[in-house]
């Protein structure tokens, strides 16, 4: 009796430890400055975006004559993300993989990416790692929805609002998460003008 006792817990801990890093593996950091959001993308992101190869950060630009419109992506190596930080002119993504590794990248005036990287550290222990900077923002969130963002542009006729939702319902298979976040242009009477979605997926939780 103690035997398959101990043996159903082990199964327990085994699920959710494989639920958690589930999650863990959809976590799509993002930063913000002045008329740009930055974002990670993954392959193994398996929701209703489509499969990206590789490790990328994307690039969205809120300009006047344009609204938001992906500007382009850079390919970094895949790492666990652990700083994304984002100024006027520079994104600065770091992370975990065998090493500390970082890479900078200059946004040009023509709104071009300039990578500089990867850049490895190993006398970086993964620990203080960690530590050197804030905790990044997550797009892949499992609530509750977060307040909308505005991202500070030169548009003075519209607002740009990044929403991040994530809905739930009963299915056969459990739980069934809908995430979504998307990046919403707003005139000043308040109308939608345009909807663009960064990221969207639905993960199903197994019932107990």
């Amino acid at each position: 009796m103690e035997h398959r006792l101990a043996y159903g817990l082990a199964l327990v801990a085994a699920a959710l430890v494989l639920s958690t890093a589930a999650r863990a593996q959809c976590d799509v950091k993002f930063c913000t400055s002045k008329g740009y959001v930055a974002y990670e993308a993954y392959q193994v992101q398996q929701g209703l975006t489509e499969r990206v190869a590789g490790h990328k950060l994307r690039l969205v630009r809120v300009e006047p004559n344009r609204g938001a419109y992906l500007a382009g992506e850079a390919r970094l190596l895949d790492f666990n993300t652990y700083h994304l930080i984002c100024s006027e002119a520079r994104i600065e993504i770091s992370g975990w993989r065998k090493v500390f590794t970082k890479y900078l990248i200059d946004i040009l005036p023509s709104g071009e990416m300039k990578v500089f990287g990867p850049l490895e550290y190993p006398d970086i222990g993964w620990q203080e790692a960690a530590k050197d900077g804030p905790q990044p923002l997550n797009l892949d969130i499992f609530g509750p929805n977060e307040a909308p963002l505005t991202i500070e542009s030169s548009d003075t006729e519209h607002e740009y609002q990044l929403l991040r939702n994530v809905s739930r319902k009963q299915s056969e298979g459990g739980n069934e998460f809908h995430i979504k976040s998307e990046l919403v242009q707003i005139d000043k009477h308040g109308n939608e003008l345009q909807r663009l979605v960064l990221h969207e997926r639905t993960y199903i939780e197994p019932r107990d």
